[in-house]
């Protein structure tokens, strides 16, 4: 089981010769929905408890309590018709062997289903529970990809960040630049969305390489960042747009295409307001310029669920595509 994020990754590009070949049509379902295909007894027993405790954690961040996934069930002689095209389904049935198998575009496109196999339910809980990480990174990288197909087709134009940066990014056309004192500012670049709650924000910028350093205080590091940032360039009627003090960030390392990345995700606060919301942030360290490029985004909508919102931003932030620079 060492190697099943490789095995996951290479069943995304094919299906085993055991799957009968079909004719696949579109898939349904929305975004960040996983049908799990299980018999009744077990989604409300320990079986459904385990996938729940992996599936329907709660995303970093968020203030209020919210699912990484919303996921409905169906008992697997129903699985046929309609709820066989939806668009991600976890599979979970009994077999003579355990493990993970990634099925693509099998009954409709595009569609990504996981089957876990396991000797009983106590077997399948664990190959649930030993193998989560992975299976949830596949799933949403696949919504990554689907939100952002979906944003190309109304995309805004963002030659600007283009010019000044070198990096190609997709941001719907619900997005616009927006000003600081009623001037742009060429090196910092602030979108904002309206929406019925508040708004979504992205900001880009970039900082010298000594502002954040690999090591035990990298946190720190970015916190005071954002924090100077906020500070200067974000307009609120109170006091600073700043990290909210009482919640350390979590921070990873990633990447965003193909460069190496620090990925934070935390909240954001007014100090002395009671406002605050979630924000993901990524460090990119570009090489050419050595200097990192901040790309961050924060949701500010703090009387309704988030989640999909933060998804959005998500998306936007890892379509960063850098332009290679042309020979002079």
């Amino acid at each position: 089981m060492n190697k099943l994020y490789l095995i996951l990754a290479v069943g995304l590009a094919f299906i085993s010769c055991d799957d009968k070949v079909v004719v696949v049509q579109d898939s349904s379902g929305r975004l960040n929905d996983i049908l799990i295909v299980i018999e009744n007894s077990d989604w409300d027993g320990p079986l459904g408890d385990a996938v729940r405790k992996e599936f329907a954690r709660p995303l970093d961040g968020i203030v209020r309590e919210e699912p990484m996934f919303t996921l409905n069930h169906v008992k697997p002689s129903a699985f046929e018709g309609r709820l066989k095209k939806s668009r991600n389904y976890l599979f979970l049935k009994k077999s003579d062997s355990s493990g993970v198998s990634v099925k693509k575009d099998l009954y409709a496109n595009p569609q990504l289903g996981v089957v876990v196999r396991g000797k009983d339910k106590k077997d399948i809980a664990r190959v649930i529970s030993e193998n989560a990480d992975d299976m949830i990174a596949i799933f949403n990288t696949g919504e990554v990809a689907r939100k952002q197909y979906l944003m190309d087709k109304v995309a805004l134009n963002t030659d600007r960040l283009k010019d000044r940066f070198g990096f190609e990014i997709i941001v719907p056309r619900a997005y616009r630049f927006a000003t600081y004192n009623g001037e742009l500012d060429n090196n910092f670049f602030w979108l904002r969305r309206d929406i019925k709650e508040g708004t979504m924000d992205i900001m880009i910028y970039e900082v010298d390489r000594n502002r954040i350093k690999r090591s035990d205080s990298t946190v720190l590091d970015i916190v005071k960042v954002r924090d100077s940032i906020g500070k200067a360039k974000i307009l609120t009627d109170g006091g600073p747009f700043q990290t909210e003090p009482a919640f350390s960030p979590y921070v990873n390392e990633s990447q965003i295409d193909g460069k190496f990345a620090f990925e934070t995700k935390g909240t954001w606060e007014i100090k002395d307001m009671f406002v605050a919301g979630p924000f993901v942030n990524y460090a990119i360290y570009n090489k050419q310029k050595d200097n990192w490029l901040i790309i961050e985004g924060y949701v500010s909508a703090p009387s309704s669920k988030q989640r999909d919102y933060l998804f959005e931003i998500e998306a936007i932030l890892k379509s960063v595509h850098f332009l290679e620079k042309k020979k002079e």
